[in-house]
């Protein structure tokens, strides 16, 4: 989970939202409109400033007033019209006049505001209160870890704290609208929703939003005690005064609307559900295409890591446990940063470890990388949720996924590959996350572990992930129930009965995993395109730098540097994306016979690798994803 745009992010609210693009001059130059870009958005949203960039002034950007955010019924109607200007704004430059990097930027930018504008075209599916990707969670991010660069930040911090209610009273105006006409969380949304409101309002002076700030309070250098101490004092009156009753509030109130929701678990039971899940999809898997393709795609990956699973378990393999020996996460990271021979290489890079304090961590979250501001790049910190890290191996693939080589190598590679600013503030969710799952794959190949234990393992990560998204994409996008879902799974050689679990975890969690299951399902079927078309001209390492030179992209155009660097030439027939096909190279009655006979042979190992890895999952949620 790649964190840093925090409420523009959480709300829906787009990059044009709050970009009044302006006529352009004949001689702007593409750079020229994208540093506007950068300069207004930074400009429009106080948060997304001090979160974006640390030396405003030096990039002529104005502050903006501070406080925690805005939000109004009007503002998606307007965005829709925004997202159009800057559409407008874009087209006004000619694609084969620009730079190869710039081509780039333009397909990035028109992929990103054409979704924006369809998801604003539906303000009933903005749900702010739904806690696995919506408000509470990141706002707490937010307040925890804003950074104290000057002693202006720390007035700023209190200013935007005291501004907490406001907002929560606009969100609530925009959520009742919602209920009202039908649309509003599930019981079990709603469930997860107030506990974690209880959870937060439960702590007074231990308060998170307490013991956090008087940690940066003290290891803030010039200050005086007593002005510490009254720092320190104003923050706990805002705390226990202003933000707890806020939220009881909106617990109070969110309460009130339980029973709203006109349809079922489902997203697309509501009306009008199945198209907007569509453009949920294509923004959370940086796809541009239907549910029915997507699925697909995830389809013909289960059918390959099912066919290479059976393969080890074949093998008469019993012994596929990893066994890796680290002392400390720091111990990991310094073992992954000096395994990474198959990608290029990258000048050193600065970062923290920090392990979660118990108040703040969510229990959905194994850790998250803070993105550094774009003139920060030194800032780069990843925080563990120690609690849900169980064993050295989930933390090694943890680390993988959010240290080297997954977020915060992909991170740095792209600013010391110097791409534009406004493209660090751009979230492409389905290439960052399949980008940090696909990490976790190649970590695993220099693990040290025996050929098939590490690809036993990665398959057993990569399968859950892939299993979910598919499950999402069936159940929220084409309406299935429990009966499609278990008829699904059988066709895989999975146990049906897992249907009924599966069905209750997506339902109340939307779109949460299609960024990991979708995004690694194309990484890694390009991976094997290339693998199969240059033969053993096949270079690794060569092929990363493929996948990464571009930065954060829409997945056809990932496809498109893929052909070129296979020599490939762009049709349908040769392109994944947009020729999906599920070849089965056995019946479904060969699938599941050979399923079952592993299921026996091997002692029910293949419950591990296979039919039960759905279930591990449902419970230990490895949510990286909301503001990727």
């Amino acid at each position: 989970m790649k964190k840093h745009r925090i409420i523009t992010t959480i709300l829906g609210v787009c990059l044009a939202t709050v970009l009044c693009i302006r006529p352009i001059r004949a001689e702007q130059s593409f750079s020229d409109f994208e540093n506007s870009l950068f300069k207004e958005l930074m400009e429009s949203d106080y948060t997304t400033m001090h979160f974006g960039v640390r030396d405003y002034e030096s990039y002529g950007i104005e502050k903006p007033e501070v406080n925690i955010g805005e939000m109004c019924w009007d503002d998606f109607a307007e965005s829709v019209e925004k997202d159009q200007d800057a559409l407008d704004t874009l087209h006004t430059f000619s694609y084969d006049d620009l730079s190869q990097e710039e081509q780039v930027d333009y397909r990035t930018l028109e992929f990103f505001l054409e979704n924006e504008k369809q998801r604003n075209s539906y303000p009933y599916f903005a749900w702010i209160f739904d806690n696995s990707d919506g408000l509470f969670g990141n706002l707490l991010t937010t307040l925890t870890e804003f950074v104290f660069y000057e002693k202006q930040d720390i007035d700023d911090y209190l200013t935007v704290l005291a501004s907490l209610p406001d907002f929560l009273d606009d969100c609530m105006v925009v959520t009742k609208k919602q209920a009202d006409a039908g649309y509003f969380l599930t019981d079990s949304m709603l469930s997860e929703t107030e506990d974690a409101i209880d959870k937060f309002v439960s702590k007074v002076d231990d308060n998170e939003l307490i013991t956090i700030f008087n940690e940066n309070i003290d290891a803030f250098d010039g200050l005086r005690e007593e002005e510490k101490q009254s720092y320190k004092q104003k923050n706990q009156e805002l705390v226990i005064h202003t933000c707890i009753p806020a939220y009881q509030k909106v617990g109070e109130e969110l309460l009130q609307l339980k029973g709203k929701r006109k349809g079922e678990y489902n997203v697309s039971s509501l009306q009008d559900g199945a198209d907007y899940y569509e453009v949920l999809a294509q923004y959370k898997t940086s796809i541009n295409a239907d549910v029915e393709s997507i699925l697909d795609l995830c389809t013909q990956y289960m059918n390959q890591m099912v066919a290479e699973t059976m393969t080890i378990l074949k093998n008469g393999n019993t012994s596929l446990g990893a066994d890796l020996s680290f002392d400390s996460a720091e111990d990991v990271l310094s073992y992954l940063e000096n395994h990474m021979d198959a990608l290029p290489e990258l000048s050193n890079v600065n970062y923290t470890v920090q392990y979660l304090d118990p108040s703040v961590a969510n229990d959905s979250i194994v850790a998250y990388y803070l993105s550094p501001a774009v003139d920060d790049a030194d800032d780069n910190v990843i925080k563990i949720n120690g609690d849900n890290v169980s064993d050295t191996l989930d933390l090694y693939t943890t680390l993988a996924h959010e240290g080297f080589p997954g977020h915060l190598y992909q991170r740095n590679y792209v600013a010391q590959n110097h791409i534009a600013p406004i493209r660090t503030q751009i979230n492409l969710m389905g290439y960052q996350e399949g980008w940090g799952m696909y990490a976790e794959g190649l970590a695993l190949e220099t693990s040290g572990l025996e050929d098939d234990v590490a690809t036993y393992q990665k398959l057993n990560i990569e399968l859950s992930y892939v299993l979910d998204a598919a499950a999402d994409l069936g159940v929220n996008g084409l309406g299935w129930g429990t009966k499609e879902l278990s008829s699904y799974l059988e066709k895989l050689g999975f146990d049906g009965s897992m249907a009924k679990d599966l069905y209750d975890f997506v339902t109340s969690r939307p779109g949460v995993l299609l960024p990991y299951g979708v995004g690694v399902t194309v990484f890694e079927l390009l991976r094997h395109k290339a693998e199969n078309a240059m033969g053993d001209a096949f270079d690794l390492k060569a092929f990363n730098q493929v996948l990464l030179d571009g930065g954060d992209r829409p997945f056809e155009v990932v496809e498109d540097d893929v052909n070129t660097y296979c020599g490939l030439e762009d049709t349908d027939e040769n392109n994944i994306l947009s020729h999906t096909h599920n070849k089965e190279t056995q019946s479904d009655n060969e699938k599941k016979s050979d399923f079952n006979w592993l299921l026996y042979s091997v002692g029910g190992i293949a419950i591990v690798a296979v039919g039960g890895i759905a279930l591990v999952k449902l419970v230990k949620n490895r949510k990286r994803d909301p503001l990727a």
